[in-house]
């Protein structure tokens, strides 16, 4: 491979814009290495094997001086430790907070804590993963979800759609409350709707019962994604999940956009302003929208400002990982993705 030497990234999914925007910050080449389809868990045994295999390969050819490894899965980071261990380079663990809060992962947290150990530096998302990492007597930097800046090349479309225009994210997992979003999009008719995500994972019927302000757009990537997020007014992100930091939110917040979000512990301590939180109802919902439209102005504001302060945080505490380390900081530029 041209790019020998500097840092790999290694993302066990074909998609993972958190890991992307890490590997940019780092420099790195980003390698998203996945076989077979997500969301089939059945299928995890067989293709976590040539995952391993694969990022082995990579790194073999990249011989990287340190390496990303986002989780989970927490064997994507087993399979790094192994890599440099033998390779005698550090590795930096980014933990995704479902990689030990989640049921479905309870039963591998001695392995992430072992692994963790083992890390040149963990990365976390919230201050109560930082306790647990301290706890463990492991080293940990609290990074919260970076609110990356909006991509320049967008233009502003606002006013192209008269509308008044929202965007639900989504990707039709089990703990997103969709159904009260369509509700309330029936009630809101003066408004217009669109709601992300790869339809074919969406419930039965769901398509067919949306009211005709809803458009479903399907699986957006790229500047599809981007420019559909700045051309909204405000964007809804919901889960059922109490310690979820939902990277759409985030997302939404760097690029300046109001948000409606759930009102959940984690979400209310991060996003001090520029958001409305709301419950599970179609009642709650429709009242959050409304009061982001009479306030539009003022909640763009704030969530612009909110955005700023972030980003600061972020930056400080993103330098500690170089000397944790132990290398030199990289050159800011776009990293090379492999799949």
């Amino acid at each position: 491979m041209q790019n020998r030497g500097g840092i790999a990234a290694i993302a066990w999914s074909p998609i993972q814009r958190h890991a992307a925007d890490y590997a940019r910050r780092l420099n790195a080449s980003l390698y998203n290495i996945h076989y077979l389809r997500l969301q089939r868990p059945l299928l995890a045994p067989i293709k976590y094997i040539p995952q391993c295999l694969k990022t082995w390969l990579v790194l073999i050819r990249q011989r990287p001086s340190a390496v990303y490894v986002f989780i989970s899965p927490v064997f994507a980071a087993l399979s790094v430790y192994i890599y440099c261990w033998f390779a005698g380079v550090p590795f930096i663990m980014d933990v995704g907070g479902h990689a030990i809060m989640s049921r479905k992962w309870a039963w591998s947290v001695p392995l992430v804590r072992f692994l963790a150990g083992k890390a040149g530096v963990n990365i976390v998302d919230q201050g109560a993963f930082k306790f647990l990492f301290d706890s463990w007597g492991v080293r940990s930097v609290l990074l919260e979800r970076p609110p990356f800046a909006r991509r320049p090349k967008l233009a502003d479309t606002k006013a192209e759609k008269p509308a008044f225009t929202v965007t639900l994210i989504s990707t039709f997992a089990s703990d997103e409350p969709i159904e009260i979003v369509l509700d309330a999009a029936e009630q809101l008719s003066e408004m217009r709707f669109f709601i992300l995500g790869d339809t074919g994972l969406a419930k039965k019927g769901l398509l067919a019962e949306s009211p005709s302000n809803v458009t479903f757009t399907g699986y957006l990537s790229g500047d599809d994604y981007w420019e559909l997020l700045n051309s909204s007014q405000v964007l809804i992100v919901l889960t059922t999940v109490s310690n979820s930091l939902l990277s759409g939110a985030v997302e939404g917040m760097a690029l300046g956009k109001p948000l409606v979000l759930s009102k959940q512990p984690v979400l209310t301590a991060y996003f001090k302003k520029g958001a409305v939180f709301v419950e599970h109802s179609m009642e709650s919902i429709v009242l959050g929208v409304r009061a982001v439209r009479e306030h539009e102005d003022r909640y763009t504001r704030e969530i612009k400002e909110l955005a700023v302060e972030k980003r600061e945080r972020w930056e400080n505490e993103f330098q500690k990982i170089w000397t944790l380390i132990g290398i030199e900081p990289c050159a800011l530029e776009s990293p090379r993705t492999m799949n």
